[in-house]
């Protein structure tokens, strides 16, 4: 008990623990409070989200392409090979939703286009691009930018400066170590412990109800309130497990497993799918994505009919679950980055990251819309009597040697819930230990049984959209916090490092046909690299 910070654990205990008494005791009313929250805050704080995510997204396309991009976070070489650092990186930030909403998302923006994209009629070929496209950019560079906004400043601070693996650290040059634990520092850290549980109960909730629908597809079982219960705290003790081996032991081996089935899964339905309609129409959508990128960022849906609602039920809230997983990923994208530099973590996010997400949606996605279209298949049908969770169990059946492409997917979505909550997990228990890089197996093991608790209540409460709701509250106060992270940690990069790696830059541009004084000047440019090591 000697390694918790009391104020972040006691409140972050108090909160969860009192929104389950209360969800046990007035249920009708939790679930009547959390779908007039959705309407609130999805509509009301439409602009925050939409306006942090895209200019974070700016101010991480800056610090890449700038000379701080060369800066490491920390001394001597990573410890994690580049696939693995990749694997954890990807299976932490996105995996319970890509798995999820990877077969789904384009379908249903196929049967509902955004408003947006104004004329476009549902069902139709036209809708197919843009159906894509918005799935890509819900899952693209944007997705990423609130845990970047963590994890860059934490291990920067960290590595470099001694400071704890706290979210509150993102104010280090502002508060000072001392500061840190003040009000604002423990405020910020108890809110960060609410918004984790939030986001990743919600990540939890929908892999959840997609292994229990997909059970109930294949066997006719139907899943009760006590037996919803029972399966997912089943699934919990799968990732507990995970998560007490450790992160070499648990949440690498996983991630590592994950990113290979997913890889197995993906040329299966492009191999045997529509294979040149899904190719052609991917690249279209990602010219889509690209050529409407600022348009689809700012996208409120005001002055559209039925806009505000959509933006609210996709985009919005999107935004509010990266930002409210923002403080779990951000410090496990911190513990996992040392030794690398600014401009490999962002490219990593950016670049190597979306292009995974791209290619996902465009091929797993697209076959599904292919097949509803063409009518090879009907997903639209069993979504509607089963649910979301359903589409990726109906498409890899719809496939040659079906039940095993199913099982395999089965596979995938029970792994990747085991490293998005191991991941989290190890997250919280930082958090709760006042910056402990590594939480005790107590701590760790406590807040993941009640993570797996508030899953099977949201579940319970209202399904997909209690799920919803829950993280556009959760992550309303990580838009601001995310925000000023970035740029208090852009200005401490400018007034510490700026004008010695301009002086640098510019001598060598100055003397470029003068082989000795460049030879010099190399060498200052290492003795800098050197001192910022």
């Amino acid at each position: 008990m000697d390694e918790i910070d009391p104020i972040p654990f006691v409140m972050g205990a108090v909160v969860t623990l009192a929104f389950i008494a209360l969800a046990a005791v007035r249920t009708d009313w939790v679930q009547q409070q959390i779908n007039t929250a959705f309407e609130v805050f999805g509509q009301g704080l439409a602009w925050l989200y939409l306006l942090s995510v895209f200019l974070i997204v700016l101010v991480g396309f800056w610090l890449m392409l700038s000379r701080y991009g060369s800066l490491k976070l920390g001394e001597g070489d990573p410890k994690y090979s580049y696939f693995s650092y990749f694997a954890m990186f990807f299976s932490a930030g996105l995996s319970a939703g890509i798995v999820f909403f990877g077969p789904v998302e384009a379908l249903t923006h196929y049967a509902t286009p955004s408003p947006l994209f104004d004329g476009v009629q549902g069902e139709t070929t036209g809708a197919i691009v843009p159906a894509i496209a918005y799935a890509i950019f819900h899952y693209g560079i944007s997705a990423w930018a609130g845990y970047l906004a963590i994890g860059i400043p934490v291990a920067y601070y960290v590595y470099r400066e001694g400071a704890p693996f706290r979210t509150s650290t993102v104010l280090y040059p502002i508060l000072g170590e001392d500061g840190l634990d003040g009000v604002i520092g423990k405020t910020i850290d108890t809110l960060a412990v609410v918004a984790t549980l939030g986001g990743i109960a919600t990540g939890l909730g929908f892999i959840a109800t997609q292994l229990l629908s997909g059970v109930e597809l294949q066997t006719g079982f139907t899943f009760g309130n006590v037996e919803t219960l029972l399966a997912i705290v089943g699934i919990t003790v799968v990732f507990v497990a995970s998560l007490l081996a450790g992160v070499n032991r648990g949440i690498r081996r996983l991630s590592d497993f994950n990113l290979t089935m997913m890889g197995i899964l993906l040329g299966v339905a492009l191999i045997l799918g529509p294979t040149l309609s899904v190719l052609n129409t991917g690249v279209a959508a990602v010219g889509t994505y690209v050529n409407n990128f600022a348009a689809m960022s700012l996208f409120s849906g005001t002055g559209t009919e039925g806009g505000a609602a959509w933006a609210s039920f996709w985009t919005v809230f999107y935004w509010s679950w990266w930002i409210a997983w923002a403080p779990f990923v951000g410090l496990f994208l911190a513990r996992v980055s040392k030794g690398r530099t600014i401009r490999e973590v962002i490219f990593t996010a950016y670049i190597a990251m979306t292009s995974v997400s791209v290619v996902w949606f465009s091929v797993v996605g697209g076959t599904s819309v292919w097949l509803q279209h063409t009518g090879a298949a009907d997903l639209l049908g069993p979504i509607g009597e089963y649910g979301d969770g359903v589409a990726g169990f109906v498409l890899f059946d719809a496939l040659p040697l079906g039940e095993l492409w199913t099982a395999l997917f089965f596979i995938l979505v029970v792994t990747f819930f085991a490293t998005s909550a191991d991941s989290s997990t190890l997250a919280v228990g930082m958090l709760t230990t006042g910056g402990k890089a590594n939480p005790s197996r107590i701590n760790r093991l406590f807040w993941g049984v009640l993570q797996g608790i508030i899953a099977s209540i949201l579940v319970v409460l209202g399904g997909a959209s209690a799920l919803r709701s829950s993280v556009i509250i959760t992550g309303a106060p990580f838009a601001v916090v995310c925000l000023v992270s970035v740029f208090v940690f852009a200005r401490k990069l400018g007034r510490e490092h700026g004008r010695r790696l301009f002086q640098a830059d510019a001598t060598w541009l100055r003397q470029p046909e003068r082989p000795a004084e460049t030879s010099r000047t190399d060498a200052g440019s290492k003795e800098v690299a050197t001192d910022d090591d």
